[in-house]
């Protein structure tokens, strides 16, 4: 039992060689399906979590809170996805949200750009040039997203425990490269491991559940869980966000207690007169 997450760049046959995985093992394998369950459990456009995952941000979103709570929702799903182990993640930057876990395989698939732009000219119909320029501007966009998101070069070989170079590889081949990665016990889940999977799941989804409510203002709340007890900081404007906040996370289920230590922190505004 464990978890895959891969991170692909266009053209590089990291979702293909993911569901082939997923198909071979008998696991759960999930990719745009992690957008669709956030959008339906916390109610945002699926598109917009598209876009909060894959796309350059614009200035506005570097200044506003919607990003933040985007992506609060999508690791909510992927934690609790992961919870239920035997399960392979594609892309929503799942390779880093998932570092936490010790027995997550982290894998990161890549080929030269022209291979990469002949895969894509040959699967969504474009002409060589627009082919190129799709894979190259998908590089920047997601480079930049992530760097945004998490402060984090997504580039960087060191956040994989297997790079697959798929110039010349098979999807069966990665697929199978995996499954060998995944017999080293050093990726099978134990009952630690999976009682450290829950608490992250819950800590996520507590977190995603205090973002939801337009009453509170979550930007300066931390949650963190141990053995599904729910510990919240931080500080809020107002009385009344210290109970939703609280009422919200309890109703969680696996959640056996909530410790809220919320503060109230009312903020001033000095009038200067003429």
């Amino acid at each position: 039992m464990s978890i895959v997450a891969i991170s692909e760049t266009a053209g590089s046959q990291g979702i293909e060689i993911g569901r082939k995985l997923a198909q071979d093992l008998g696991w759960e394998f999930a990719d745009r399906e992690i957008l669709a369950k956030a959008s339906q459990q916390f109610g945002e456009d699926v598109m917009d979590l598209r876009h909060s995952v894959e796309e350059k941000p614009t200035l506005w979103e570097r200044f506003s809170d919607s990003q933040q709570r985007y992506k609060a929702y999508i690791e909510a799903i992927m934690l609790e996805m992961a919870a239920r182990d035997n399960v392979v993640l594609a892309g929503r930057s799942s390779t880093i949200v998932l570092r936490p876990i010790p027995h997550a395989v982290r894998v990161r698939t890549t080929a030269p750009e022209q291979k990469r732009a002949q895969r894509v000219e040959h699967q969504q119909g474009l002409t060589r040039d627009a082919s190129l320029d799709y894979v190259r501007a998908s590089d920047r966009e997601r480079a930049a997203r992530v760097k945004f998101l998490y402060r984090i070069d997504v580039d960087d070989a060191r956040l994989y425990d297997l790079v697959l170079n798929t110039d010349r590889l098979t999807v069966e081949k990665g697929a199978a490269l995996i499954r060998e990665t995944l017999r080293d016990e050093r990726f099978q889940s134990t009952e630690a491991g999976r009682k450290e999977v829950v608490d992250l799941s819950l800590g996520a989804l507590a977190l995603a559940a205090c973002m939801a409510p337009p009453e509170v203002e979550a930007r300066n709340l931390s949650v963190t869980c141990k053995d599904g007890q729910v510990s919240l900081t931080g500080w809020v404007g107002e009385d009344a966000e210290r109970t939703i906040a609280a009422d919200v996370v309890g109703r969680i289920p696996g959640v056996v207690r909530v410790l809220n230590e919320i503060v109230l922190k009312r903020t001033t505004r000095t009038t200067v007169g003429m």
